[in-house]
């Protein structure tokens, strides 16, 4: 793993070790869960545990995801300078924002950016491939993310995102660096397990009123 990646993954470390010793992002779950969306459906059985379990995995997943990209954007011939700064920038600064109070808490703003700016990439350049570029969905996860973090934060790390997605947008794909960029991500395509969706994994999922009150009356 790269320098660049390494700072992040060591980030992230540092936030999951500090979870593990105090368990603080876990307790303060028991104020925030109550205020979740009713869509989000949880395990009955200790919830907490199971937001807590999925938030590790999501974050856990960005500095490979992130590199992944970087590689196949390279491969295309786009740059994904930008993009891998600020989100590197983004979490370089969280010992000194919070040196006592690094953890879950304090790491979930700066996941949620990196993975909003992964599915917008994704998504801008799923027309020209032809197929998704990373082999993931995290739209559930964001969602149930984006409710954790509060509608006014998660509006702006959106902005961020957009902000981003604007400076690394390419004008256009040359044809031989597009065929290169689809041979290399292949080579994910034959490794699911690293692309999971974490929502549906620890059984959280969205449900819709209509189609809460069709399995209500099918019983």
């Amino acid at each position: 793993m790269s320098d660049h990646y390494q700072l992040i993954q060591d980030c992230i470390d540092r936030a999951v070790a500090a979870e593990q010793a105090r368990g603080r992002f876990r307790r303060s779950l028991h104020d925030t869960l109550p205020n979740l969306h009713r869509s989000i459906h949880l395990p009955q059985r200790d919830a907490p545990l199971h937001i807590t379990c999925f938030v590790i995995r999501y974050i856990q997943a960005i500095p490979t995801w992130l590199k992944r990209l970087d590689q196949m954007c390279d491969a295309g011939g786009l740059n994904f300078h930008p993009v891998r700064e600020l989100i590197l920038h983004s979490f370089s600064e969280i010992p000194e924002r919070q040196p006592h109070e690094h953890g879950l808490g304090s790491i979930l703003d700066e996941a949620y950016l990196a993975h909003r700016t992964m599915e917008e990439i994704n998504d801008m350049l799923q027309p020209l491939c032809g197929t998704p570029l990373l082999p993931m969905d995290p739209m559930v996860a964001n969602l149930v993310v984006r409710e954790l973090l509060g509608e006014t934060l998660a509006c702006q790390l959106d902005d961020l995102a957009e902000v981003l997605l604007q400076r690394f947008e390419p004008a256009e794909l040359d044809p031989a660096r597009l065929v290169s960029m689809i041979l290399h991500k292949q080579r994910y395509d034959d490794a699911p397990g690293e692309w999971p969706d974490f929502a549906q994994h620890m059984q959280i999922e969205l449900r819709t009123p209509t189609l809460t009150r069709h399995m209500d009356l099918s019983h």
